[in-house]
């Protein structure tokens, strides 16, 4: 290797040292870095005998019950890969060898909710998430086992269930679906439903919320649509759920069901895009392709949607095209919305842009810098009074909330406006740069920071 050149760490490189001071090294690092501390302990017992490695979990999962400390946002991750190296060594070192003491060590494991969740902040679901994957864990440990009690494993499934105070054991009936079998899945919603009576009887209906997920998911287990959608209907949730509900009569080959059910939804209007793509879909399956297009044209007359526009025109001959831009630009400049217009006119037609930002300026947020700042970068070529007017709406904005940490980006846009004035020929009924200066400094006099950052990118409009 040339002097002075870097050796790559990599998986060669290191087996090269040797075993001996591979230990070496990974012991001394032991000693300060906790995780390698635990992943070095479980895997020497992991060589022992199977007694020695269940002795070994179990104080390693007495630890996390008996700590006491809190972990905030930033230390959460480490719980979790600590937690996760205990699931880990469970499933991969002792289920092989000792199953019935692995699926005790991690059904143990999972009731570890309460314990950690009570101090710590998951905020990013990585604590969950490892409690979620040791509960499918514990769901695949019992489908291997040979000879397991179908319906008192239901009871089991029934008692963790009902025990998701922290919603990370909702999906153990999809995880124990195959050790459950169909007469343990029957058994689990004999006891769901009677509990549901009760919950309802006594007026608990929080209760009734894991129950009725039970169902939903038993319900999948046994392919039954309808099933499923009586479960939702249980629950008050069968409108919410109309995708999921789609989706499975699609794949039940019932797509006429689905898109009765898609037409008759009563849908919010934040969600009608969701339910328009799936409406689409259903019909295309249906080979219904004018229909479709149909959806996909309201959709863009609502929403102005270059998206949607692009998908209409993918379904249309190429010598349609011509035409139906023509309509969009056409639709854009009557629109209600100014900002949706531009947004779309700014792909298709600069020159109708342009008249927009001319007739409707007095519309236009300044706030929409994301979209705007594009908009004005793309007219400045060919329309540069338009683009001037979209950079002085920018700056009105800032300096009118007086915001001093703002005001570097006001001096950016009056800049550009300033940088392309000598090439507006005529401001038509609009103010001359030099009565917008005039104006900016009438009503922005007293703000000093903004005036020393005006000064510095050299716009001395003070004098």
């Amino acid at each position: 290797m040339a002097p002075g050149v870097e050796q790559e760490i990599s998986v060669a490189a290191v087996e090269a040292l040797g075993a001996r001071r591979l230990a070496e090294i990974l012991v001394g690092h032991a000693c300060w870095d906790v995780g390698l501390h635990q992943a070095l302990r479980l895997a020497l017992a992991s060589r022992s005998s199977g007694d020695q490695l269940v002795h070994t979990l179990c104080d390693e999962l007495e630890r996390i019950e008996g700590d006491r400390r809190f972990y905030g946002y930033r230390e959460s991750s480490s719980l979790a890969a600590d937690l996760d190296r205990i699931r880990d060594a469970i499933v991969r070192d002792l289920l092989p060898r000792q199953p019935k003491a692995a699926i005790q060590l991690l059904d143990r494991f999972i009731r570890l909710d309460a314990n950690v969740f009570d101090r710590s902040d998951d905020s990013d679901g990585m604590i969950g998430d490892v409690i979620k994957q040791a509960v499918d864990d514990l769901g695949a440990a019992w489908a291997v086992l040979p000879g397991r009690d179908q319906v008192h494993l239901a009871h089991e499934v029934f008692d963790i269930l009902n025990g998701d105070g922290y919603g990370v054991h909702g999906g153990v009936v999809s995880a124990f679906t195959e050790a459950l079998g169909q007469e343990g899945l029957s058994e689990l919603e004999r006891m769901i439903r009677e509990d549901l009576d009760r919950c309802r009887a006594e007026e608990r209906e929080a209760r009734t919320w894991p129950l009725i997920r039970g169902l939903q998911q038993i319900a999948d287990a046994r392919g039954d649509v309808d099933s499923f959608v009586a479960a939702h209907r249980l629950a008050g949730t069968e409108d919410q759920a109309l995708k999921d509900i789609c989706e499975r009569l699609i794949e039940a080959g019932r797509v006429a069901d689905a898109l009765t059910r898609v037409e008759a939804a009563a849908v919010p209007g934040h969600r009608r895009w969701e339910v328009d793509d799936l409406h689409i879909r259903l019909l295309e399956l249906l080979g219904r392709q004018g229909d479709a297009q149909a959806v996909r044209w309201r959709m863009f007359s609502n929403s102005l949607s270059e998206h949607t526009l692009r998908a209409y025109l993918a379904h249309l001959p190429s010598d349609e095209h011509e035409r139906v831009r023509a309509a969009a630009v056409g639709m854009a400049r009557q629109h209600r919305e100014p900002h949706t217009a531009l947004n779309l006119l700014i792909t298709l037609d600069l020159d109708a842009a342009a008249n927009l930002v001319l007739t409707r300026i007095s519309e236009l947020n300044g706030d929409h810098y994301s979209s705007l700042r594009p908009a004005a970068q793309a007219l400045e070529a060919n329309h540069p009074l338009a683009a001037t007017l979209l950079y002085r709406c920018m700056g009105d904005v800032v300096l009118a909330r007086a915001q001093s940490t703002q005001y570097e980006h006001a001096v950016r846009d009056l800049v550009a406006a300033e940088r392309l004035a000598s090439a507006v020929g005529d401001w038509i009924d609009h103010l001359s740069q030099e009565a917008y200066r005039e104006r900016i400094v009438a009503r922005h006099r007293q703000k000093r920071t903004f005036w020393n950052l005006m000064k510095a990118a050299g716009l001395n409009w003070k004098g």
